[in-house]
């Protein structure tokens, strides 16, 4: 019965896993452009992607509204805190940032933002 209710998440534990695979590599697979804080522009849009991603798959499985805004917001950010404490540890010449953590956070944020707006705009054109 679990196993059946981690299969409903696979969208989510696949972008998950993108997110890991570009995070946790030694050498980038690209180089970004000159931007001012191009890597943390990265962050946030992989982790309000993985946050819309989880919210979908959370209504799918029919989670109850509090237990899905706990789902939302805690995995990615605990996700992403993770993620930066395994390159600090163990992807030399890779490095945990805080400030990395803090764009993960943000783009949790813009995630469920974006979902709510999305979610009452469905609502208003649909009448509920």
């Amino acid at each position: 019965m679990l196993w059946r209710k981690i299969i409903g998440f696979w969208k989510t534990i696949a972008v998950a896993s993108v997110i890991a695979y570009g995070c946790l590599l030694r050498k980038p697979l690209y180089t970004l452009p000159p931007i001012e804080g191009g890597d943390k522009w990265v962050h946030w849009l992989a982790f309000l992607v993985l946050t819309l991603v989880l919210l979908w798959d959370s209504r799918a499985a029919g989670l109850k509204s509090w237990k899905m805004w706990l789902v939302a917001i805690g995995i990615p950010v605990v996700y992403g805190g993770f993620i930066e404490i395994l390159q600090e540890q163990f992807f030399y010449p890779r490095t945990g940032e805080w400030m990395d953590w803090l764009a993960d956070g943000v783009g949790v944020c813009m995630g469920v933002i974006c979902w709510r707006i999305g979610m009452w705009w469905h609502e208003r054109r649909v009448g509920k």
